[in-house]
């Protein structure tokens, strides 16, 4: 039986020889294999390995409870070490302080921050101070998850503290953010609470850290001064997202550049917030540290983060300072309507909301649009659909529209096709496929129509479905639609029948 029988050794001993019989077993086998054996070191290294996978599966699991804080705690001390990094210091922070506005502690009371983009890094080996290419103005109320975003033609004609009558953007260039703090807070009759100002090197760089942007053209770019970019769907890297923020090559010049710059920084929230890694996020705040002054504390900063926590893009209002183009002595100026101003000033001062009478004043006396030609590019799973009259009936796409929108499709726009056709055809991007299917099976009208997947089509009109209406299409009138609605609300026929059982 060997050197010891079975009575003469105990359990532990019997364990330990049954481990070893079937160690040497696998050493074995892994020689017959041509495998090196394993060392003793590799042994007990395999070893440590299982037990720091145990051990950090338990703190883990404790630590559950206590993440949020302890990242947070986290943040704070990554934020102090990077703050001196981002303030000014010396006689530039004490003339920042000057110009800035302590926060009232009124909670009905917005905190309004300005930012400001400058031309530093538009032109190599640069030093100082230089023009603002951006101006915005972000009050926000904490209170009701609500903000206004005031944008600041750069061209607007107006008196600067101590330089006379001039560009706006000429303050930042001669006083730095001080000037503009100071010179804003009197233009718009406001206080400005904090500032922050980013160069161009930082917007590039912060725009490839998220991985791009994705937005859509109507139509494309071509600027002798700023660059070119194609019409379509796009995913803008950092250069070319200057180019788009830059151009001025408009109908309406600086105006309509305000447009595409709030049109491409919702875009730019919407990818930020998708972004769900912390190394991305540290990436992009040592990015916005090293190319980014403001006046926030680490602690201020973490706030404003948890304040802006639940805030969404619906509940923000973008605007343009009202005012209209004018060459004076050679030169091209915005004259802002300073009535106008008062009025969108005073409603912001009063409730942080600027009233649909208002917007719909300015939008007809001032073409204010939000992007115009510019918009986020939508995802294919987004539920936007677009209906275009192909037939010369625009009533009918109206209906259509209308029948969708009561069907719970929220974002229905409707508009004409560029040309007549015989047949109705859904156009749609591939993942949008099954919900094509599914419009046609509650709307009967539209259960003949082709399917066709055409990227082209719905890229034109940046709308993962796109339903032209040919003229074998006859749709039904709204009486029709409604007694469609309300038939199923008022199908009493089951009611009082035997349930099946299933027992």
């Amino acid at each position: 039986m060997g050197k010891h029988s079975a009575k003469d050794m105990s359990r532990s001993e019997a364990r330990i020889r049954r481990r070893a019989l079937k160690s040497r077993s696998r050493e074995e086998k892994r020689v017959s294999e041509g495998k090196p054996p394993r060392t003793r070191k590799a042994k007990a290294k395999k070893r440590w390995l299982i037990v720091a996978f145990i051990i950090g599966v338990i703190i883990g699991g404790l630590l559950g409870f206590y993440a949020k804080p302890l990242l947070k705690s986290v943040a704070k001390v990554y934020l102090s070490f990077k703050q001196k990094q981002w303030q000014p210091q010396g006689r530039d922070r004490e003339e920042t302080e000057e110009a800035l506005t302590t926060i009232s502690p009124d909670p009905t009371k917005s905190i309004n921050t300005l930012i400001i983009g400058s031309d530093k890094g538009s032109n190599k080996g640069e030093t100082g101070w230089c023009r603002s290419d951006t101006m915005m103005l972000v009050c926000f109320l904490e209170k009701e998850k609500r903000a206004v975003v005031i944008s600041i033609p750069r061209d607007s004609r107006v008196t600067i503290p101590g330089h006379g009558t001039k560009k706006i953007n000429y303050a930042h260039s001669v006083g730095g953010p001080s000037l503009a703090i100071e010179t804003v807070s009197q233009v718009l009759d406001i206080d400005v609470h904090h500032y922050a100002d980013l160069n161009f090197e930082g917007f590039e760089k912060i725009v490839d850290a998220i991985g791009g942007v994705p937005i859509h053209l109507d139509k494309p770019i071509r600027d002798p001064h700023a660059g070119y970019l194609p019409a379509g769907d796009l995913l803008l890297d950092g250069e070319q997202a200057l180019v788009l923020v830059r151009s001025r090559n408009l109908p309406r010049g600086d105006l309509d550049r305000i447009g595409s710059q709030q049109a491409f920084l919702k875009a730019l929230i919407y990818q930020a917030e998708k972004m769900g890694n912390v190394w991305k996020a540290k990436q992009l705040l040592d990015i916005a540290a090293a190319n980014l002054e403001m006046d926030y504390t680490a602690d201020e900063l973490l706030t404003l983060v948890e304040e802006l926590r639940g805030l969404s893009l619906d509940d923000a209002q973008f605007v343009t300072a009202p005012g209209v183009p004018k060459n004076i002595g050679g030169g091209s100026y915005v004259i802002l309507d300073e009535t106008m101003l008062a009025r969108i000033m005073q409603s912001v001062k009063d409730d942080t909301r600027i009233e649909p009478e208002l917007l719909a004043e300015l939008d007809k006396k001032f073409g204010e649009k939000e992007g115009g030609w510019i918009q986020p590019l939508r995802s294919p799973l987004e539920d936007y659909i677009t209906v275009l009259d192909g037939i010369g009936e625009p009533s009918e796409a109206t209906i259509l529209a209308a029948e969708l929108n009561l069907l719970g499709h929220q974002q229905v726009q409707e508009g004409k096709a560029k040309k007549w056709q015989e047949d109705t055809v859904i156009y749609h991007r591939r993942e949008a496929k099954e919900r094509c299917e599914d419009i046609q099976q509650v709307i009967p009208e539209l259960r003949e129509a082709k399917l066709e997947k055409d990227d082209e089509v719905t890229g034109k009109y940046n709308s993962p479905v796109v339903i032209v209406l040919g003229k074998d299409y006859d749709g039904p009138n709204m009486a029709t639609i409604w007694g469609r609605l309300i038939t199923p609300a008022l199908d009493f026929g089951g009611l009082g029948l035997r349930v099946k059982s299933f027992s």
